[in-house]
């Protein structure tokens, strides 16, 4: 298999491409997401992946150009758009919003198969239901500090699972990568398993 260029700093995103096996290396776009959520629709995750790969992209020289991979994830509930929680505060707000709630995990994956290729771009949706949490559950799952660096402030493949009642769709979209859209994806680009 061919080395793809995966353009995030998400450890999440690592482990996923390691579970399934696809070589990868690690090219960190300097872009700042989060101005961009504010007053947004779930369709941004779309265009912040494409610019995750364009700058990734753009500082490459034409062979290695391939297979560059971007992605973007939001929680969406009640028209709002939760990105990763700036602090503490923003943190116990986006659980107690979430709680006994159905909200949906929006990704958007970007993929640039070669230089020359035009960017391929898609955004895959999973709704998940978290059951009603006590006071003492927001504190405990707070207090863990689990929610730094995640969107909507919970990582379902951890401590935050506890909390889910169901998800209809792509659990790996809700970590942070829907892997069976990016299969769709490179395989229908020509990328060879």
């Amino acid at each position: 298999m061919e080395t793809v260029i995966l353009a995030s700093g998400s450890p999440r995103r690592r482990e996923l491409l390691t579970r399934i096996g696809i070589p990868f290396k690690i090219e960190i776009p300097d872009f700042d997401e989060s101005a961009l959520l504010h007053g947004a629709e779930p369709a941004v995750v779309s265009a912040i992946a494409a610019k995750k790969v364009e700058i990734v992209a753009g500082r490459l020289d034409r062979e290695s150009t391939k297979w560059v991979i971007g992605a973007d994830t939001v929680v969406e509930i009640e028209g709002l758009l939760l990105g990763k929680p700036t602090g503490s505060a923003e943190a116990y707000e986006f659980l107690s919003l979430l709680s006994g709630k159905v909200h949906r995990v929006h990704t958007g994956i970007a993929l640039l198969p070669d230089h020359d290729s035009q960017m391929i771009v898609r955004m895959c949706t999973t709704e998940v239901k978290f059951k009603s949490l006590s006071a003492a559950e927001i504190d405990f799952y707070h207090q863990s500090r689990e929610w730094a660096g995640a969107a909507g402030a919970y990582r379902i493949q951890e401590r935050g699972g506890l909390f889910v009642e169901w998800v209809k769709g792509s659990y790996s979209n809700v970590v942070g990568l829907p892997l069976e859209t990016l299969y769709l994806m490179l395989t229908n680009a020509g990328y060879i398993f």
